[in-house]
Protein backbone atom coordinates (compact mmCIF):
# COMPACT_ATOMS: atom_id res chain seq x y z
CA UNK A 1 0.00 0.00 0.00
CA UNK A 2 3.02 2.30 0.74
CA UNK A 3 4.56 1.65 -2.52
CA UNK A 4 1.60 2.34 -4.67
CA UNK A 5 1.24 5.42 -2.68
CA UNK A 6 4.51 6.63 -3.24
CA UNK A 7 3.97 5.45 -6.80
CA UNK A 8 1.29 7.50 -7.04
CA UNK A 9 2.66 10.55 -5.09
CA UNK A 10 5.67 10.37 -7.51
CA UNK A 11 3.44 11.08 -10.73
CA UNK A 12 1.55 13.46 -8.55
CA UNK A 13 4.34 15.24 -7.83
CA UNK A 14 6.25 15.16 -11.39
CA UNK A 15 1.95 17.46 -11.69
CA UNK A 16 2.91 19.60 -8.98
CA UNK A 17 6.53 19.95 -10.27
CA UNK A 18 5.62 20.86 -13.72
CA UNK A 19 2.22 23.29 -12.29
CA UNK A 20 5.12 25.37 -10.41
CA UNK A 21 7.71 25.73 -13.15
CA UNK A 22 4.69 26.41 -15.75
CA UNK A 23 3.65 29.13 -13.09
CA UNK A 24 7.21 30.56 -12.66
CA UNK A 25 7.06 31.56 -16.19
CA UNK A 26 3.85 33.64 -15.84
CA UNK A 27 4.61 34.78 -12.35
CA UNK A 28 3.75 38.02 -13.37
CA UNK A 29 0.51 37.32 -14.33
CA UNK A 30 -0.13 34.89 -11.46
CA UNK A 31 0.91 37.32 -9.15
CA UNK A 32 -1.48 40.21 -10.74
CA UNK A 33 -4.45 37.72 -10.70
CA UNK A 34 -4.12 36.81 -6.75
CA UNK A 35 -3.07 33.44 -7.30
CA UNK A 36 -1.20 32.16 -4.24
CA UNK A 37 1.43 29.35 -4.20
CA UNK A 38 0.65 25.52 -4.46
CA UNK A 39 2.09 24.36 -1.39
CA UNK A 40 1.77 25.74 1.93
CA UNK A 41 3.96 24.75 4.89
CA UNK A 42 2.72 24.41 8.02
CA UNK A 43 4.95 25.03 11.17
CA UNK A 44 3.27 26.93 13.95
CA UNK A 45 0.50 25.50 15.93
CA UNK A 46 -2.05 28.14 14.59
CA UNK A 47 -1.96 29.08 10.65
CA UNK A 48 -4.14 31.33 8.27
CA UNK A 49 -4.87 30.27 4.69
CA UNK A 50 -6.98 32.13 2.03
CA UNK A 51 -8.22 30.32 -1.41
CA UNK A 52 -10.92 30.41 -3.95
CA UNK A 53 -13.26 28.69 -5.25
CA UNK A 54 -12.47 25.62 -7.37
CA UNK A 55 -9.09 26.12 -6.28
CA UNK A 56 -6.39 23.34 -4.46
CA UNK A 57 -4.05 23.81 -2.07
CA UNK A 58 -0.86 21.35 -0.63
CA UNK A 59 -0.62 21.03 2.70
CA UNK A 60 2.77 20.37 4.02
CA UNK A 61 3.71 19.08 7.55
CA UNK A 62 7.74 18.40 8.75
CA UNK A 63 6.05 14.91 10.36
CA UNK A 64 3.93 12.29 9.13
CA UNK A 65 0.19 13.36 9.22
CA UNK A 66 -1.97 10.03 11.47
CA UNK A 67 -4.86 12.27 11.75
CA UNK A 68 -6.90 15.44 10.37
CA UNK A 69 -10.01 16.78 11.24
CA UNK A 70 -12.23 19.29 8.78
CA UNK A 71 -15.01 21.24 10.82
CA UNK A 72 -16.97 22.42 7.85
CA UNK A 73 -16.31 19.68 5.15
CA UNK A 74 -18.88 21.66 2.58
CA UNK A 75 -16.52 24.13 2.46
CA UNK A 76 -12.97 22.64 2.09
CA UNK A 77 -12.61 18.51 0.84
CA UNK A 78 -9.31 17.49 2.75
CA UNK A 79 -7.41 14.43 1.16
CA UNK A 80 -3.80 12.77 1.73
CA UNK A 81 -1.73 12.73 -0.62
CA UNK A 82 1.45 11.44 0.98
CA UNK A 83 2.47 10.65 4.94
CA UNK A 84 2.70 14.24 5.41
CA UNK A 85 1.01 16.10 2.46
CA UNK A 86 -2.97 16.99 2.50
CA UNK A 87 -4.46 18.62 -0.34
CA UNK A 88 -7.15 21.21 0.54
CA UNK A 89 -10.09 21.90 -2.25
CA UNK A 90 -12.16 24.90 -2.14
CA UNK A 91 -16.04 23.69 -2.64
CA UNK A 92 -17.75 27.02 -2.10
CA UNK A 93 -16.89 30.28 -0.04
CA UNK A 94 -17.04 30.44 3.84
CA UNK A 95 -14.80 29.45 6.71
CA UNK A 96 -13.24 26.36 8.02
CA UNK A 97 -11.34 25.37 10.68
CA UNK A 98 -8.52 21.88 9.65
CA UNK A 99 -7.02 20.71 12.86
CA UNK A 100 -4.02 18.30 11.80
CA UNK A 101 -2.22 16.41 14.40
CA UNK A 102 1.48 14.66 13.62
CA UNK A 103 3.38 11.74 15.05
CA UNK A 104 4.81 13.58 17.39
CA UNK A 105 1.35 14.31 19.27
CA UNK A 106 1.61 18.10 17.80
CA UNK A 107 -1.80 19.47 17.07
CA UNK A 108 -1.74 23.02 14.07
CA UNK A 109 -5.10 24.62 13.77
CA UNK A 110 -5.58 25.53 10.09
CA UNK A 111 -7.60 28.63 9.63
CA UNK A 112 -8.92 28.59 5.77
CA UNK A 113 -11.09 30.85 4.60
CA UNK A 114 -12.63 30.80 1.27
CA UNK A 115 -13.52 33.63 -1.40
CA UNK A 116 -15.24 33.77 -4.30
CA UNK A 117 -14.04 33.27 -7.77
CA UNK A 118 -13.56 36.86 -8.93
CA UNK A 119 -10.58 36.24 -11.08
CA UNK A 120 -12.36 36.84 -14.94
CA UNK A 121 -13.36 40.23 -13.60
CA UNK A 122 -10.07 41.03 -11.99
CA UNK A 123 -8.52 39.96 -14.97
CA UNK A 124 -10.63 42.46 -17.24
CA UNK A 125 -10.42 45.33 -14.89
CA UNK A 126 -6.53 44.43 -14.73
CA UNK A 127 -6.57 44.86 -18.79
CA UNK A 128 -8.88 47.85 -18.93
CA UNK A 129 -7.44 49.72 -16.60
CA UNK A 130 -3.48 49.64 -16.36
CA UNK A 131 -3.07 52.32 -14.78
CA UNK A 132 -5.21 51.55 -11.97
CA UNK A 133 -4.44 49.22 -8.93
CA UNK A 134 -7.31 47.25 -7.70
CA UNK A 135 -8.83 44.35 -5.12
CA UNK A 136 -11.75 42.63 -5.86
CA UNK A 137 -13.66 40.52 -3.24
CA UNK A 138 -16.53 38.70 -3.74
CA UNK A 139 -18.97 38.62 -1.02
CA UNK A 140 -22.39 35.92 -0.93
CA UNK A 141 -24.93 38.36 -3.39
CA UNK A 142 -22.27 41.16 -4.19
CA UNK A 143 -18.35 42.22 -4.67
CA UNK A 144 -16.20 44.76 -3.15
CA UNK A 145 -13.64 46.80 -5.06
CA UNK A 146 -11.24 48.42 -3.54
CA UNK A 147 -7.59 50.26 -4.74
CA UNK A 148 -6.37 53.25 -6.03
CA UNK A 149 -7.14 54.87 -9.89
CA UNK A 150 -5.50 57.98 -11.03
CA UNK A 151 -8.43 59.53 -12.49
CA UNK A 152 -11.93 59.76 -11.21
CA UNK A 153 -13.74 59.07 -14.74
CA UNK A 154 -12.61 55.75 -14.31
CA UNK A 155 -14.84 54.52 -11.05
CA UNK A 156 -18.43 54.81 -12.91
CA UNK A 157 -17.04 52.75 -16.00
CA UNK A 158 -15.17 50.08 -12.93
CA UNK A 159 -18.46 49.95 -11.17
CA UNK A 160 -20.33 49.18 -14.77
CA UNK A 161 -18.02 46.87 -15.87
CA UNK A 162 -18.31 44.77 -12.16
CA UNK A 163 -22.42 45.14 -12.28
CA UNK A 164 -22.62 42.96 -15.27
CA UNK A 165 -21.01 40.16 -13.03
CA UNK A 166 -22.68 40.80 -9.88
CA UNK A 167 -25.99 42.52 -9.11
CA UNK A 168 -24.38 44.40 -6.03
CA UNK A 169 -21.31 46.62 -5.78
CA UNK A 170 -19.53 47.98 -2.80
CA UNK A 171 -17.06 50.67 -4.07
CA UNK A 172 -14.45 51.50 -2.08
CA UNK A 173 -11.89 52.98 -4.71
CA UNK A 174 -10.11 56.41 -4.24
CA UNK A 175 -8.45 58.62 -6.27
CA UNK A 176 -4.42 59.10 -6.03
CA UNK A 177 -3.13 62.36 -5.70
CA UNK A 178 -3.20 65.57 -4.73
CA UNK A 179 -7.16 66.55 -4.10
CA UNK A 180 -6.88 70.29 -2.89
CA UNK A 181 -6.99 72.80 -5.59
CA UNK A 182 -6.13 76.68 -5.29
CA UNK A 183 -7.60 78.83 -7.58
CA UNK A 184 -6.58 82.11 -8.47
CA UNK A 185 -9.59 84.54 -9.75
CA UNK A 186 -9.45 88.03 -11.70
CA UNK A 187 -12.38 89.91 -12.72
CA UNK A 188 -12.09 93.11 -14.18
CA UNK A 189 -14.79 94.76 -15.35
CA UNK A 190 -14.58 98.01 -17.17
CA UNK A 191 -18.05 100.45 -17.81
CA UNK A 192 -18.40 103.62 -19.98
CA UNK A 193 -21.28 105.30 -19.77
CA UNK A 194 -22.18 108.04 -22.22
CA UNK A 195 -25.11 111.01 -21.33
CA UNK A 196 -26.85 114.32 -23.52
CA UNK A 197 -29.86 115.51 -22.19
CA UNK A 198 -31.74 118.53 -23.42
CA UNK A 199 -34.99 119.82 -21.54
CA UNK A 200 -36.89 123.30 -20.92
CA UNK A 201 -39.51 124.28 -19.00
CA UNK A 202 -40.97 127.74 -18.63
CA UNK A 203 -43.48 130.03 -16.78
CA UNK A 204 -45.41 132.93 -17.58
CA UNK A 205 -47.35 134.95 -15.64
CA UNK A 206 -48.82 138.41 -16.71
CA UNK A 207 -51.31 140.15 -14.31
CA UNK A 208 -53.51 137.29 -12.69
CA UNK A 209 -53.06 135.49 -15.68
CA UNK A 210 -50.39 132.37 -15.99
CA UNK A 211 -49.16 129.55 -17.49
CA UNK A 212 -46.42 126.78 -17.03
CA UNK A 213 -45.01 124.09 -18.49
CA UNK A 214 -43.07 121.81 -16.78
CA UNK A 215 -42.80 118.44 -18.90
CA UNK A 216 -38.97 118.19 -18.46
CA UNK A 217 -39.65 118.52 -14.18
CA UNK A 218 -37.60 121.40 -13.56
CA UNK A 219 -40.41 123.97 -12.96
CA UNK A 220 -41.90 122.71 -9.85
CA UNK A 221 -44.28 124.54 -7.22
CA UNK A 222 -47.37 126.25 -7.21
CA UNK A 223 -48.93 128.94 -9.14
CA UNK A 224 -51.35 130.18 -6.35
CA UNK A 225 -48.21 132.80 -5.55
CA UNK A 226 -48.69 136.50 -4.80
CA UNK A 227 -46.51 139.45 -6.94
CA UNK A 228 -43.21 138.57 -8.12
CA UNK A 229 -40.71 139.13 -5.11
CA UNK A 230 -37.39 141.06 -6.66
CA UNK A 231 -35.54 140.45 -3.56
CA UNK A 232 -35.97 136.94 -2.97
CA UNK A 233 -35.47 136.46 -7.15
CA UNK A 234 -36.82 134.88 -10.19
CA UNK A 235 -36.35 131.25 -8.85
CA UNK A 236 -39.22 131.42 -6.52
CA UNK A 237 -41.36 133.52 -7.60
CA UNK A 238 -44.95 133.36 -7.53
CA UNK A 239 -44.31 129.90 -5.87
CA UNK A 240 -42.75 128.63 -9.03
CA UNK A 241 -38.74 127.08 -8.21
CA UNK A 242 -36.29 124.68 -9.78
CA UNK A 243 -35.93 121.18 -10.22
CA UNK A 244 -32.56 119.77 -8.97
CA UNK A 245 -32.09 118.83 -13.09
CA UNK A 246 -31.81 122.59 -13.67
CA UNK A 247 -28.91 123.48 -15.23
CA UNK A 248 -29.22 127.12 -16.14
CA UNK A 249 -32.90 129.81 -14.87
CA UNK A 250 -33.51 132.62 -15.86
CA UNK A 251 -36.20 134.92 -15.69
CA UNK A 252 -37.33 138.37 -17.19
CA UNK A 253 -39.98 140.96 -15.73
CA UNK A 254 -41.70 143.82 -17.75
CA UNK A 255 -44.35 145.86 -16.06
CA UNK A 256 -46.55 143.07 -15.18
CA UNK A 257 -46.02 140.26 -17.10
CA UNK A 258 -43.08 137.83 -15.89
CA UNK A 259 -41.11 134.68 -17.90
CA UNK A 260 -39.35 132.29 -16.15
CA UNK A 261 -37.28 129.64 -18.15
CA UNK A 262 -35.36 126.28 -16.68
CA UNK A 263 -32.71 124.85 -18.93
CA UNK A 264 -31.11 121.09 -18.38
CA UNK A 265 -28.49 120.66 -20.66
CA UNK A 266 -26.38 117.88 -19.97
CA UNK A 267 -23.82 115.78 -21.33
CA UNK A 268 -21.75 113.64 -19.11
CA UNK A 269 -19.29 110.66 -19.40
CA UNK A 270 -18.78 108.28 -16.33
CA UNK A 271 -16.24 105.63 -16.09
CA UNK A 272 -16.22 102.96 -13.33
CA UNK A 273 -14.08 99.91 -13.28
CA UNK A 274 -14.24 96.63 -10.96
CA UNK A 275 -11.18 94.48 -10.49
CA UNK A 276 -11.51 91.74 -7.58
CA UNK A 277 -8.62 88.91 -7.49
CA UNK A 278 -10.16 86.48 -5.07
CA UNK A 279 -7.96 83.53 -4.08
CA UNK A 280 -9.90 80.15 -2.60
CA UNK A 281 -8.67 76.65 -1.54
CA UNK A 282 -11.19 73.37 -1.47
CA UNK A 283 -10.83 69.67 -1.62
CA UNK A 284 -12.18 68.20 -5.08
CA UNK A 285 -15.52 67.47 -5.39
CA UNK A 286 -16.66 70.60 -2.81
CA UNK A 287 -17.74 73.63 -3.84
CA UNK A 288 -16.38 76.97 -2.46
CA UNK A 289 -17.66 80.36 -3.16
CA UNK A 290 -16.09 83.92 -2.66
CA UNK A 291 -18.28 87.29 -2.08
CA UNK A 292 -16.77 90.75 -1.70
CA UNK A 293 -19.73 92.96 -1.39
CA UNK A 294 -22.50 93.41 0.85
CA UNK A 295 -26.08 93.34 1.44
CA UNK A 296 -28.82 95.30 1.48
CA UNK A 297 -32.31 95.64 3.59
CA UNK A 298 -35.23 95.05 1.67
CA UNK A 299 -38.77 95.80 3.69
CA UNK A 300 -41.18 92.49 3.15
CA UNK A 301 -45.20 93.56 4.38
CA UNK A 302 -46.38 90.83 6.52
CA UNK A 303 -50.05 90.59 7.95
CA UNK A 304 -51.46 92.77 10.86
CA UNK A 305 -49.63 95.68 9.77
CA UNK A 306 -45.95 94.71 10.32
CA UNK A 307 -43.06 94.38 8.18
CA UNK A 308 -39.50 92.22 7.76
CA UNK A 309 -36.56 92.93 6.78
CA UNK A 310 -34.92 90.55 4.27
CA UNK A 311 -31.55 91.09 2.94
CA UNK A 312 -29.82 90.80 -0.68
CA UNK A 313 -26.30 90.42 -1.24
CA UNK A 314 -24.73 92.43 -4.24
CA UNK A 315 -20.72 92.78 -5.35
CA UNK A 316 -18.46 89.86 -6.66
CA UNK A 317 -18.99 86.98 -6.04
CA UNK A 318 -17.28 83.82 -7.20
CA UNK A 319 -18.28 79.75 -7.07
CA UNK A 320 -16.57 76.93 -8.33
CA UNK A 321 -16.27 73.55 -8.46
CA UNK A 322 -12.97 71.98 -8.94
CA UNK A 323 -12.73 67.57 -9.42
CA UNK A 324 -9.20 66.35 -9.63
CA UNK A 325 -9.36 63.91 -12.93
CA UNK A 326 -5.55 63.03 -12.14
CA UNK A 327 -2.20 63.57 -14.35
CA UNK A 328 -2.62 66.77 -13.77
CA UNK A 329 -5.86 67.49 -14.97
CA UNK A 330 -8.40 69.18 -13.40
CA UNK A 331 -12.98 69.39 -14.48
CA UNK A 332 -13.67 73.33 -13.05
CA UNK A 333 -17.44 74.68 -13.13
CA UNK A 334 -16.92 78.41 -12.25
CA UNK A 335 -19.42 80.93 -11.73
CA UNK A 336 -18.39 84.35 -11.50
CA UNK A 337 -20.82 87.02 -10.86
CA UNK A 338 -20.46 90.85 -10.33
CA UNK A 339 -23.74 92.42 -9.09
CA UNK A 340 -24.33 96.37 -7.98
CA UNK A 341 -26.88 98.14 -6.89
CA UNK A 342 -29.21 100.26 -9.65
CA UNK A 343 -31.11 102.75 -8.38
CA UNK A 344 -32.62 104.26 -11.78
CA UNK A 345 -34.25 100.46 -11.52
CA UNK A 346 -35.67 101.24 -7.85
CA UNK A 347 -38.88 100.89 -6.02
CA UNK A 348 -41.07 102.67 -3.41
CA UNK A 349 -42.66 100.63 -0.66
CA UNK A 350 -44.02 102.13 2.05
CA UNK A 351 -42.17 105.01 1.94
CA UNK A 352 -38.75 103.16 1.44
CA UNK A 353 -36.63 103.08 -1.49
CA UNK A 354 -35.44 99.73 -2.54
CA UNK A 355 -33.01 99.55 -5.31
CA UNK A 356 -32.84 97.42 -8.01
CA UNK A 357 -29.59 95.05 -9.04
CA UNK A 358 -28.00 94.64 -11.91
CA UNK A 359 -26.39 91.50 -12.63
CA UNK A 360 -23.25 90.35 -15.06
CA UNK A 361 -22.34 86.96 -14.26
CA UNK A 362 -20.83 83.41 -16.43
CA UNK A 363 -21.66 79.67 -15.59
CA UNK A 364 -19.12 77.15 -17.29
CA UNK A 365 -17.43 73.73 -16.89
CA UNK A 366 -14.07 73.27 -18.53
CA UNK A 367 -11.58 70.58 -18.39
CA UNK A 368 -7.31 71.57 -18.18
CA UNK A 369 -4.32 70.81 -16.47
CA UNK A 370 -3.50 72.36 -13.08
CA UNK A 371 -1.37 75.67 -13.93
CA UNK A 372 -2.95 76.74 -16.87
CA UNK A 373 -5.32 79.22 -17.12
CA UNK A 374 -8.76 79.72 -18.56
CA UNK A 375 -9.81 83.05 -19.92
CA UNK A 376 -13.52 83.94 -20.20
CA UNK A 377 -13.45 87.12 -22.29
CA UNK A 378 -15.85 89.08 -25.08
CA UNK A 379 -18.45 89.36 -22.29
CA UNK A 380 -19.23 93.27 -23.90
CA UNK A 381 -22.26 94.74 -23.61
CA UNK A 382 -23.79 97.98 -25.24
CA UNK A 383 -26.94 99.33 -23.83
CA UNK A 384 -28.68 102.31 -25.78
CA UNK A 385 -31.86 104.35 -23.89
CA UNK A 386 -33.36 106.71 -25.43
CA UNK A 387 -36.29 108.44 -24.12
CA UNK A 388 -38.16 111.90 -25.81
CA UNK A 389 -41.30 113.23 -23.73
CA UNK A 390 -43.49 116.02 -24.36
CA UNK A 391 -46.47 117.80 -24.60
CA UNK A 392 -48.80 116.59 -27.63
CA UNK A 393 -48.47 118.01 -30.77
CA UNK A 394 -46.51 121.01 -29.71
CA UNK A 395 -43.22 118.90 -28.69
CA UNK A 396 -43.29 117.32 -32.66
CA UNK A 397 -43.39 121.35 -34.32
CA UNK A 398 -40.13 121.27 -36.08
CA UNK A 399 -37.21 123.86 -33.88
CA UNK A 400 -39.89 125.37 -31.50
CA UNK A 401 -41.10 121.69 -30.20
CA UNK A 402 -37.90 122.16 -28.59
CA UNK A 403 -39.67 124.34 -26.04
CA UNK A 404 -42.22 121.64 -25.11
CA UNK A 405 -40.40 118.40 -24.55
CA UNK A 406 -37.19 116.40 -23.09
CA UNK A 407 -34.96 114.77 -24.97
CA UNK A 408 -32.53 112.75 -23.13
CA UNK A 409 -29.86 109.89 -24.16
CA UNK A 410 -27.65 107.33 -22.51
CA UNK A 411 -25.20 104.85 -24.12
CA UNK A 412 -23.25 102.16 -21.72
CA UNK A 413 -20.66 100.05 -22.60
CA UNK A 414 -19.81 97.16 -20.69
CA UNK A 415 -16.58 94.80 -20.90
CA UNK A 416 -16.11 92.12 -18.39
CA UNK A 417 -12.74 89.74 -18.42
CA UNK A 418 -12.44 86.56 -16.28
CA UNK A 419 -9.55 85.06 -15.86
CA UNK A 420 -8.91 81.87 -13.58
CA UNK A 421 -6.25 79.87 -13.00
CA UNK A 422 -5.72 76.68 -10.91
CA UNK A 423 -3.61 74.68 -8.72
CA UNK A 424 -2.79 71.91 -6.65
CA UNK A 425 -1.62 73.07 -3.14
CA UNK A 426 -0.64 71.66 0.66
CA UNK A 427 -1.13 73.51 3.92
CA UNK A 428 2.16 75.15 4.95
CA UNK A 429 4.53 73.62 7.38
CA UNK A 430 5.37 75.00 10.87
CA UNK A 431 8.23 76.20 9.69
CA UNK A 432 7.10 77.65 6.56
CA UNK A 433 4.45 80.31 8.38
CA UNK A 434 5.48 83.79 8.20
CA UNK A 435 6.56 85.28 12.07
CA UNK A 436 4.68 88.51 11.56
CA UNK A 437 1.39 89.47 9.48
CA UNK A 438 -0.80 92.30 8.34
CA UNK A 439 -0.77 95.01 11.59
CA UNK A 440 2.02 93.46 13.72
CA UNK A 441 4.78 95.63 12.69
CA UNK A 442 2.65 98.79 14.43
CA UNK A 443 0.61 99.56 17.23
CA UNK A 444 -1.22 102.36 18.65
CA UNK A 445 0.48 105.01 19.56
CA UNK A 446 0.94 106.53 23.15
CA UNK A 447 -1.15 109.91 24.30
CA UNK A 448 2.06 112.12 23.68
CA UNK A 449 2.49 110.82 20.04
CA UNK A 450 -1.24 110.87 18.81
CA UNK A 451 -2.02 114.21 20.54
CA UNK A 452 1.05 116.35 19.56
CA UNK A 453 2.65 114.44 16.93
CA UNK A 454 -0.20 112.80 15.35
CA UNK A 455 0.80 109.56 14.77
CA UNK A 456 -2.00 106.82 14.37
CA UNK A 457 0.40 104.07 14.69
CA UNK A 458 3.71 103.33 15.42
CA UNK A 459 6.04 100.55 14.42
CA UNK A 460 7.03 97.30 17.47
CA UNK A 461 8.57 94.17 17.19
CA UNK A 462 6.45 90.87 16.65
CA UNK A 463 5.68 89.38 19.57
CA UNK A 464 8.09 86.43 19.22
CA UNK A 465 10.94 89.18 18.31
CA UNK A 466 11.63 87.65 14.92
CA UNK A 467 11.13 91.39 12.67
CA UNK A 468 14.24 92.82 11.47
CA UNK A 469 13.08 95.96 12.84
CA UNK A 470 13.19 94.35 16.28
CA UNK A 471 17.10 93.82 15.81
CA UNK A 472 17.18 97.68 14.52
CA UNK A 473 16.22 98.81 17.81
CA UNK A 474 12.88 100.13 16.50
CA UNK A 475 10.04 99.38 19.38
CA UNK A 476 6.72 100.87 19.91
CA UNK A 477 7.97 104.22 21.53
CA UNK A 478 11.43 104.29 20.67
CA UNK A 479 13.27 105.50 17.45
CA UNK A 480 17.17 105.64 17.12
CA UNK A 481 18.06 107.99 13.92
CA UNK A 482 21.15 107.29 12.07
CA UNK A 483 24.91 108.86 12.88
CA UNK A 484 24.46 111.36 10.19
CA UNK A 485 22.36 113.32 11.88
CA UNK A 486 24.91 113.89 14.31
CA UNK A 487 25.03 113.88 18.44
CA UNK A 488 22.76 116.28 18.93
CA UNK A 489 19.42 115.01 20.17
CA UNK A 490 15.54 116.55 20.94
CA UNK A 491 14.47 113.87 23.63
CA UNK A 492 10.52 113.62 24.33
CA UNK A 493 8.71 111.36 26.31
CA UNK A 494 9.07 107.49 25.01
CA UNK A 495 10.76 108.65 21.67
CA UNK A 496 14.11 110.17 20.50
CA UNK A 497 14.05 112.63 17.32
CA UNK A 498 16.96 114.45 15.84
CA UNK A 499 17.43 118.30 16.21
CA UNK A 500 15.97 120.78 13.65
CA UNK A 501 18.80 122.01 12.70
CA UNK A 502 20.41 118.68 11.40
CA UNK A 503 17.25 117.15 9.70
CA UNK A 504 15.24 118.08 6.29
CA UNK A 505 11.52 118.88 6.38
CA UNK A 506 10.97 115.66 4.66
CA UNK A 507 13.12 112.65 5.11
CA UNK A 508 12.07 109.68 2.28
CA UNK A 509 13.42 106.06 3.44
CA UNK A 510 16.54 104.72 2.07
CA UNK A 511 19.78 103.65 3.58
CA UNK A 512 20.87 104.29 6.71
CA UNK A 513 24.53 105.70 5.34
CA UNK A 514 23.10 108.33 3.25
CA UNK A 515 23.36 112.07 4.28
CA UNK A 516 20.90 114.03 5.13
CA UNK A 517 20.62 116.23 2.43
CA UNK A 518 20.42 113.06 0.19
CA UNK A 519 16.74 112.84 -1.59
CA UNK A 520 16.54 108.97 -0.27
CA UNK A 521 17.57 109.00 3.69
CA UNK A 522 17.25 107.11 5.98
CA UNK A 523 13.27 106.59 8.32
CA UNK A 524 14.98 104.21 10.43
CA UNK A 525 18.41 102.77 11.69
CA UNK A 526 21.22 101.71 9.55
CA UNK A 527 19.47 98.40 7.98
CA UNK A 528 16.28 99.92 7.15
CA UNK A 529 13.73 99.04 9.59
CA UNK A 530 10.82 100.98 10.05
CA UNK A 531 11.24 104.25 11.47
CA UNK A 532 8.61 107.10 12.54
CA UNK A 533 9.52 109.15 9.59
CA UNK A 534 9.18 108.90 5.42
CA UNK A 535 6.11 108.09 3.61
CA UNK A 536 4.45 105.99 5.70
CA UNK A 537 3.40 108.94 7.84
CA UNK A 538 5.78 109.44 10.10
CA UNK A 539 6.94 113.12 9.48
CA UNK A 540 9.71 114.84 11.78
CA UNK A 541 8.82 117.45 13.93
CA UNK A 542 10.22 120.78 13.43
Amino acid sequence: MLKSCAAAITVLGAVVSFAICAGSATSANAQALGRQPVHFNVSGPVERLEMIVNTSRILTTEHKVPQLLVENQGVVRAQPISPNQVQLSALKAGFTTLTVWDENQGEHTIDVLVYGDARELENLLMTEFPEATLRVRPLASSVVISGYVPRAEMVSRIVLMAEDYYPSVINNIAIGGVQQVLLHVKLMEVSRTKLRQLGFDWANFNADDSILQSVSGLATGSLTGTSVNNTTGVLSARGVASGPGATMAFGIINNANSFFGFISALRQYNLVKVLAEPTLVTVSGRPASFNSGGEFPIPIPQGLGTTSIQFREFGTRVDFVPIVLGNGRIRLEVRPAVSELDYSRSVSLNGTTVPGIRTRWVDTGVEMQAGQTLALAGLIQTQIESENAGLPWLSDLPWAGAAFRRVREKNNEIELLIVVTPEFVGALDANDVPPCGPGQLTGAPSDTELYFRGYLETPKCCPDGSCSSCSDGVGPATYNAPATYGPAYQTAPGLQQPTPASVPNRITPGSGNQTPNSPATAGGSGSGGPGLIGPTGYDVLQ
